[in-house]
């Protein structure tokens, strides 16, 4: 079995237990940055040594520019798990503290102009740190480093042919990242953003591979489309469950883990009609 193409399963395997693991398991709020974050950047290294051999043939200018696409797409993968981590503890306590909650339906009617301006600025903010801008860093310093990882490989001379546990180990993986990607983007209101750079791939896949480099002999580039497939498709499916005119392009309801922390909310300030509307609606 191609090294490459075993390396991809083993991030994969290991890659949907660091994502799943605090979902079955309380691990704490530093999870995503002693965790995950460093997970991601550790398997990157794993496939740059894997993928760049000593005999490659790239000229010292062309490497130093895809070193350099590398390092930026860190700093936004970084930079974003840092901005959410801590917006996220603000908007948290803010949001789902109870005695905040109570404190501020009795100190702060919906009526008071001070509330308005509470929740349309202070609130609102935050949340856009950490539900938006936060979580769209992080995609996209993710999957910017899937394409130079994919770029890095078409520009290598030496391809050869895989084998069919290669491309069932390559097929497995495409799905199995495919389907994590889609819940995170949905998740994370990256849904409009996902597809441009979801499009912008096979763009740079087409320019990248004009020397002659077969997809099917470049197993990171077939992992990375094949992901890439998988979410669009997903993304449609998300799109035509819901409206796909306002949920994928203009917004959404809040994600499925927001819907504790609506509810109290609701109860905390009275808002019983408002949410008799949703539930209406849903």
């Amino acid at each position: 079995m191609d090294k490459l193409a075993k390396i991809i399963l083993a991030f994969m395997f290991l890659f949907f237990l660091v994502y799943a693991l605090p979902e079955i398991i309380p691990l704490g709020e530093f999870w995503d940055i002693v965790v995950q974050a460093p997970f991601v950047a550790l398997f990157a290294m794993i496939f740059y040594k894997f993928i760049v051999v000593e005999k490659n043939k790239f000229s010292s200018k062309k490497m130093f520019l895809l070193q350099t696409f590398m390092v930026l797409s860190f700093f936004i993968f970084f930079e974003g798990h840092g901005m959410h981590f801590t917006a996220n503890n603000i908007e948290v306590l803010m949001a789902e503290s109870l005695p905040f909650i109570h404190l501020a339906s009795l100190t702060f009617p919906l009526s008071n102009p001070t509330a308005q301006i509470y929740f349309w600025t202070i609130y609102s903010k935050i949340y856009y740190f950490d539900e938006m801008l936060g979580h769209q860093l992080v995609y996209t310093g993710f999957l910017l480093l899937l394409v130079s990882g994919m770029i890095l490989e078409l520009w290598m001379d030496e391809h050869k042919s895989l084998g069919r546990a290669d491309y069932v180990a390559i097929i497995i993986s495409g799905g199995v990242a495919g389907f994590l990607v889609v819940q995170a983007v949905t998740e994370g209101q990256f849904v409009p953003q996902s597809i441009v750079l979801s499009i912008g791939v096979f763009g740079v896949f087409l320019l990248a591979s004009k020397g002659g480099a077969s997809l099917k002999e470049s197993p990171f580039t077939l992992f990375v489309v094949i992901s890439v497939i998988l979410l669009l498709a997903g993304l449609l499916i998300y799109g035509l469950a819901t409206d796909p005119v306002y949920a994928t392009f203009v917004g959404r309801w809040p994600p499925p883990s927001e819907a504790k922390r609506l509810l109290t909310q609701f109860l905390a300030f009275n808002y019983w009609e408002e949410l008799g509307w949703l539930l209406l609606l849903l």
